[in-house]
């Protein structure tokens, strides 16, 4: 009988496996503030390694990287979630932790969110949610990760408020302030607002409580109800705390009305005494209040933002008003903690995100402005590029994501990735491997190439992919927008075409980046990057031949927009169409010079075309 795989051995094979699960065009996709989540059924090989059943729904989840406006004090879920779920056995456990993104049981019931979006909630789900506080209280101190250095220590219930507080000003208002200074101060919201909320002299100290594990998001998106029973999922904001944080995070996010938020706290005040907890319900009528207080100050700098990021590039009058309603609800709820003197009506709100919209440039949906260079269009070959793009609901469009998408390392930041690379190179004794170009460049995929065509280097392959995407996923939550790109693809989605992304960059990094910026519902599962062959990377068509089949799309159907030489002579090795997309004269001349017909320096021409035709 053969002895089972080394440990290491099986993690790389898991890992290698559960890669292509992830990356599957035909998984499930569903989104929140914090993840994208891809359900798939497990083959035999994979359930085999992880002990699962055949055919098991497990869900591959991906942090998003984008601005932070909720704390986080333990980094990793998976790590909690062992904890957990040793004393919340409904709660799905995290079977496989990859560190960029980790595979999760899946519970396939329905989020509450879907069967009672925001209607009553009946007393039987009520006393369920203040069970489920109840036995959250109970797991061990002692066996929950290390909090932060410095963290308030079980008792320290003040101090505990006020590190909400300074993390409210400090992670979310004042990084924020500079994009929308002009829309907060529109609405009333002091650039003071949060300093002066915590040093309100009117506000009463809290009592010191016990302290205990919180998962301080449990609202009906995050509740699954499978037959009967209530399971609560995503645990990557639980911290430890004061236990009314968690009480007063659920009344706000619940959109329980008074009434509601009476039988609850009720409910879980009756539950905590019963699990002999009752030192954790003093003073629970005044402190209550604080904390909700505090929820409604902090959450409408979030709800702020997002209504304005959510707007979609061509927003019309319905559009406007609909944000407004929705920053309207946070400003009367945050008047009173905040003390905001003439808080604007739905009317003055609209008009405020109008102004905003208008001038806003940073998130890369608006339109190129009108006194950038635009180029001639008057070309034979821009033209015929113009009569084929008539047809654009039988007509395909590849993306090169670095470059047409976004500068994913602008000013030359993939240096840092690939000394990283090199360094691990060096750390097998590799290092006299590498060639002096290898050693000087500043892109990490040269590295990832040089050791793939190395017979030793070939070993660390591996490692050096996991190390470049890691690196990748991190620059996507800093990566430029390119100006234009959101609405061309948006333009194209909106008129029946098929589109996708190809490139050497991973599927992780691309669709962090996606999701950032509101856009991975418009390419779907249809993003095809680095696979665990570098061989395969453009200037070989492999990702572009993976989309088009996948897309259902002929050679003749599809056109390639790529910023690179090896994108144009991989579009030409897959038959396909292509414009080059240079931002500047200096990047345009080495794509005309390998042959590229059509180089455009913005965007726009191609907007123009998606949208009105050719003239």
């Amino acid at each position: 009988m053969s002895s089972p795989l080394p440990r290491r051995a099986h993690q790389a094979l898991v890992r290698r496996l559960a890669d292509s699960y992830r990356d599957r065009p035909d998984g499930r996709v569903t989104n929140g503030h914090h993840n994208v989540n891809y359900v798939v059924p497990l083959g035999w090989t994979l359930a085999l390694l992880l002990l699962m059943p055949f055919r098991t729904q497990v869900k591959c989840r991906t942090p998003l990287a984008g601005v932070e406006v909720v704390p986080r004090i333990w980094r990793s879920e998976a790590q909690l979630l062992s904890v957990v779920t040793r004393y919340l056995r409904e709660v799905p456990r995290c079977v496989a932790d990859f560190g960029d993104w980790s595979m999760h049981a899946y519970r396939a019931g329905q989020a509450l969110s879907e069967v009672n979006p925001d209607g009553p909630v009946d007393d039987d789900l009520m006393r369920s949610f203040a069970e489920f506080f109840a036995r959250t209280a109970g797991i061990p101190e002692e066996e929950l990760p290390p909090r932060p250095e410095g963290w308030p220590k079980s008792g320290e219930s003040q101090s505990f408020l006020d590190w909400l507080i300074d993390f409210t000003e400090e992670q979310v208002h004042r990084p924020n302030r500079g994009r929308f200074e002009m829309l907060f101060e529109a609405v009333g919201v002091r650039s003071d607002a949060v300093t002066k909320f915590k040093s309100d002299p009117d506000r009463p100290a809290l009592t010191s409580r016990p302290f205990c594990l919180l998962h301080t998001d449990v609202h009906r998106a995050n509740v699954v109800i499978d037959r009967g029973e209530v399971i609560v999922i995503d645990w990557e904001l639980a911290i430890y705390g004061d236990p009314l944080h968690d009480l007063a995070t659920h009344l706000v996010r619940m959109g329980y009305d008074k009434d509601e938020q009476k039988r609850m706290t009720r409910l879980w005040s009756e539950a905590m005494v019963r699990a002999g907890r009752e030192d954790m319900t003093a003073c629970l009528d005044a402190d209550l209040g604080l904390y909700l207080d505090f929820e409604y100050a902090q959450s409408v700098f979030p709800d702020v933002m997002r209504a304005a990021l959510d707007l979609p590039a061509d927003s019309d009058e319905n559009d406007f008003n609909a944000a407004a309603l929705k920053v309207c609800r946070a400003l009367r709820r945050a008047t009173e903690p905040l003390k905001l003197a003439d808080v604007p009506d739905e009317r003055q709100v609209a008009r405020a995100l109008r102004d905003w919209h208008a001038t806003d440039s940073t998130d890369g949906r608006g339109t190129v402005e009108d006194d950038q260079v635009r180029e001639p269009i008057g070309t034979d070959e821009f033209t015929a590029l113009a009569d084929w793009l008539t047809r654009t609901a039988d007509r395909c469009v590849l993306f090169d994501f670095d470059g047409p998408v976004c500068r994913l390392f602008p000013h030359g930041s993939s240096e840092s990735v690939a000394q990283n690379l090199r360094d691990l190179v060096s750390e097998h004794g590799l290092g006299d491997r590498l060639t002096d170009e290898v050693r000087k460049t500043i892109d990490p995929h040269d590295v990832l190439r040089a050791m793939d065509q190395d017979p030793l280097g070939q070993s660390l392959v591996a490692a050096l992919e996991v190390l470049l995407t890691e690196g990748e996923v991190a620059a996507a939550s800093t990566a430029l927008p390119t100006p234009g790109a959101a609405a061309l693809i948006l333009a194209l989605k909106a008129r029946g075409c098929r589109i996708a992304v190809v490139t050497n960059n991973s599927p992780k990094a691309v669709a962090a980046y996606l999701a950032r910026e509101r856009l991975l519902d418009a390419f779907g599962p249809h993003v095809y990057g680095r696979t665990d062959q570098p061989s395969l990377l453009k200037p070989d068509p492999d990702s572009l031949s993976r989309a088009l089949e996948a897309l259902g799309s002929g050679a003749d159907d599809a056109l390639m927009i790529g910023d690179t030489v090896t994108d144009l002579e991989a579009a030409e090795k897959a038959g396909v169409r292509f414009v080059g997309y240079a931002r500047d004269e200096r990047k345009a001349v080495p794509l005309r010079a390998a042959g590229a017909e059509v180089v455009i320096t913005t965007l726009q021409p191609l907007i123009d075309l998606v949208e009105t035709g050719p003239s």
